[in-house]
Formats: structure tokens, C-alpha cells, sequence
């Protein structure tokens, strides 16, 4: 059977590859008035559509990477709510397991291209497209009938209306909240909560919108004083209580926590590799001592942006490199918009899949983009000096073919790497329905190197 292996194209051993992924928002006129559909050709593909399954090794068709059936329109990769229900006997449904990503044995895994509904349009712009969706994206009328008396979602002509103020819980927002309030002081001893306190920085706020914090009824004053044992146990401070709110702030107090220890009150945790990523690792029921000594008092943004911190000497990054790095990705960023030829209000959200010390976010940093920096598992961790940045960053095991759903119609990833990688990339990225252009920029070492500008086609089943 011909065809192109697909590991051969994207094992990369150079640990060298850049790439950013930046999801398009296709301008279209402002609602009230028209608010039509870009108008734009529908791409005629020659890949067959047929339901296909992972093998091994991977195969790419010569006529294509296969279409799933457009009954497939809704498929998620790892959330096919059959194959999950199997799962139920092992997976603890109190704390929702069964929400999580779950991964079939991979020959059971679908290996085509999911296919856009019926009648699917562009999506609309931001900000408009926080009130209005094309009603033929996600064309399920039912929407409108549960939850409309929710003040949730209404049909308007071609559009769902989310017109604010509502609630899309079952039960309302209030039976939600209290939900919430409960699990955080469930039989687990607050091991939700000590959770909350190994993610949130030292300084950092946690707030509390539950009925503990403000009814007299039922056993809402008991769960109110668990939650305060808890969090002074924990060392940390309330420091706001109105109405129905509470705000606590995760003080620095190394002694505090020890003490605590001593009086019983909670259990420091035995010492173990926070760089490590946390995905499937269970919770533990004790409280983490704090990774750092003396930790340095950073400014708010945008200073905080050029501040050369603690973190980025640990990791081994001088200054002359963090600084050469900032200058690298502001002239980039420049040149990816002129290569893309789009507006710069034409983006909206950004992945770096190699982000390194957030450096191409911070370039972005005066656009109006949300940034998600990736910083590959097999390469250096250095997710705390992008923290330190005031980023969003996770750490990511590989890009993979799954992720081509993640991607908005017409929108683009950037590719640079050696010429062995992009060479392939440029190859099978057609088979995909992606368009690809190839350039040359200068990398930092001022040696010149292929870029692909890649971008997602609008195609449909007709």
C-alpha cells in the first residue's frame, strides 16, 4: 500500500523544532446589521472518506490523510463517551474522573480527519463571537429549548444568542456553587484544597463563592468551619468576607507551616521532584514546603515582562542570553505577521509550542492575543521562569495528528527546523488539507533556516 510514515516526518531528534500555532478569527461585520459568513471558496480534496484506525506503523495515503464520515462531526479524541463508560468501575466518579481525558489502546483510536457539520461558516470574530455563534456550527435546536428558560442561550435567525446574566447549570448556579463548596470539604480531609494551595504562588488569592461563606442554615456554618480550619492550618490569611464571597491570600510563612506540622494540624509532604509534570500523579493529603528560599519580589507586568529573575539563573540562562532572546522574537514576530499577510487584530489565540523562556509572548505582548506557552518535555524545563513572566504555561508530551482539531479553519501554524524536518512537514502537510508556504529567516545564531507558514483550509462535505 503506498503511503508516507508518519513517525519518520515527525520524531524529531534535533530538539530543535519552533512551533507556533496561531488560531485565526476571520473578520466578519459586527452584529446588529449584516453578519454574513466570509465569503470564500470550499476546497474540492481528493482524500477519501472512509473510517480508518491507527496501525502500525503510521501510514499516510498518497491520496491523503482519510475524512471520517460527517456522523463524526463531533468526535474528541480520548473523550468518546462509550469507550469512557467502560472505564466506570475504575474511575472514581465523585470527583468526576470520568470528565478527564481517557485514551483508548491506540488500534482502537480513529486515525482521519474529523469533518466540519453541515452548513459550517467561519467563525465570528472576538469580542462578537462571545455573544453570537453560527447556529449551523453547533446545530443542536435541543440547546435552545432546555436551556432557555436559563436565560442561557437563545435561537436568533442563523445565530445562538448567549445574551449573559444566565446560567447554564442543570440546577441553577446557586445548587452548583454549593456543590462546589461541599467537595472542597468532603471525607477527603480537603485534599481538593491542599491542592489549590500546591498551585497557587505564594501571595497568590483564592476565592470563595459558596453558601458556607454566608448561610446560617442546614450544616453550612460546620462546612464553613472546616473550610477555616483548613486554610489557617495552611497558613493562610482571610482577608475579605461580603456577602457571599471569601478571599483568603497564601501567605510566605515557611515557620508557620512547621509549626503547624508540629501541632498535628496538617502533614508536610516527604520531598519529591516538583519539575516533574503532575498529569496522572495522584493527589496527595499533605501540604508541599515551599520550593524557594528568599524569593524574589517581582513587579506587576508590563515591568515584569524585562526583569531578569531568580529562576532564569537557575535554570543556567545569562543575562546577555535573556536579553538577546527578547530582541530575537521581537523582530520575528514581525515578520511572521508580514509572511501570514494578516491584520494583527486577525489573531486571537497562540500556542508556542516551544516557548523556551516566553520570549515570542512577550513580543506579542502589546497585541490583543492570548499566549499558551509549551515547553516540550524533552527539552529543558524551564516553565518557572515563564511564571515568574506572569504566563500561562504547561508542560506537553508531542504534537500529534489529534491536534489538527484544535486548530480554527484558515488558521495557521508557523515551522522551523532543520531542513530534514520541514522538508517532510512540507510534504505531508497538503495530505492534512493544509496549504504551505515555504520561507527562509535567520535563527539566532544568524544562519538562515526554512520556515513554513501552514494554513488550514475550509473544506466541507458536499
Amino acid at each position: 500500500m503506498g503511503g508516507y510514515s508518519w513517525g519518520s516526518a515527525f520524531d524529531s531528534k534535533s530538539g530543535q523544532m519552533i512551533m507556533v500555532a496561531l488560531l485565526l478569527m476571520k473578520h466578519i461585520d459586527s452584529y446588529p446589521g449584516r453578519l454574513l459568513p466570509f465569503l470564500t471558496s470550499i476546497y474540492t480534496f481528493t482524500n477519501k472518506v472512509a473510517l480508518a484506525y491507527r496501525q502500525t506503523p503510521i501510514v499516510i495515503p498518497e491520496s491523503g490523510m482519510n475524512v471520517c464520515p460527517l456522523k463524526f462531526n463531533e468526535y474528541i479524541p480520548c473523550h468518546d463517551v462509550a469507550y469512557v463508560k467502560t472505564l466506570f468501575p475504575s474511575l472514581d466518579l465523585s470527583r468526576r474522573e470520568e470528565l478527564e481525558r481517557h485514551c483508548p489502546p491506540l488500534e482502537k483510536r480513529l486515525f482521519c480527519l474529523v469533518p466540519p457539520p453541515e452548513d459550517y461558516k467561519l467563525p465570528i470574530k472576538w469580542p462578537t463571537s462571545r455573544d453570537y455563534v453560527w447556529r449551523s456550527n453547533v446545530n443542536h435546536t435541543h440547546l435552545a429549548e432546555v436551556k432557555g428558560g436559563q436565560n442561557w442561550v437563545h435561537e436568533k435567525d442563523q445565530l445562538w444568542w448567549f445574551p449573559g446574566g444566565g446560567t447554564h447549570f442543570k440546577h441553577g448556579a446557586a445548587d452548583y456553587i454549593e456543590r462546589l463548596g461541599n467537595m472542597i470539604t468532603d471525607d477527603t480531609g480537603g485534599i481538593l484544597i491542599k491542592e489549590v494551595n500546591r498551585l497557587l504562588r505564594d501571595n497568590g488569592y483564592f476565592v470563595y463563592s459558596s453558601p458556607p461563606a454566608y448561610r446560617k442554615d442546614k450544616d453550612y456554618p460546620l462546612i464553613w468551619d472546616k473550610l477555616v480550619n483548613l486554610t489557617s492550618a495552611m497558613c493562610w490569611k482571610l482577608i475579605a468576607r461580603k456577602v457571599q464571597t471569601a478571599i483568603w491570600v497564601k501567605q510566605e510563612n515557611e515557620s508557620c507551616l512547621l509549626h503547624n506540622a508540629e501541632m498535628k494540624q496538617i502533614n508536610i509532604c516527604d520531598t519529591v521532584d516538583d519539575m516533574k509534570p503532575s498529569w496522572k500523579t495522584p493527589l496527595r493529603n499533605c501540604i508541599p514546603r515551599s520550593a524557594q528560599t528568599n524569593p524574589q519580589k517581582l513587579p506587576p507586568r508590563p515591568e515584569r515582562l524585562s526583569v531578569y529573575s531568580k529562576s532564569l539563573r537557575k535554570i543556567g540562562i545569562t543575562e546577555e542570553e535573556f536579553s538577546s532572546d527578547a530582541i530575537f522574537w521581537k523582530n520575528q514576530a514581525g515578520h511572521y505577521w508580514k509572511l501570514m499577510n494578516i491584520n494583527e487584530t486577525d489573531i486571537r489565540n497562540v500556542m508556542d509550542m516551544n516557548a523556551f523562556i516566553g520570549g515570542f509572548a512577550v513580543a506579542l505582548n502589546s497585541l490583543p492575543v492570548w499566549v499558551m506557552n509549551i515547553v516540550p518535555m524533552s527539552l529543558n524545563n524551564t516553565l518557572s521562569a515563564i511564571y515568574d513572566r506572569a504566563f500561562v504555561s504547561v508542560p506537553h508530551i508531542a504534537f500529534d495528528s489529534e491536534s489538527y482539531q484544535d486548530y480554527n479553519v484558515q488558521g495557521f501554524i508557523i515551522i522551523r527546523d532543520e531542513e530534514s524536518i520541514t522538508s517532510r512537514v512540507q510534504h505531508l502537510a497538503p495530505k492534512f488539507l493544509w496549504e504551505v508556504e515555504s520561507h527562509v529567516l535567520e535563527n539566532k545564531e544568524k544562519k538562515t533556516e526554512t520556515v513554513l507558514i501552514c494554513r488550514k483550509k475550509f473544506w466541507a462535505l458536499v
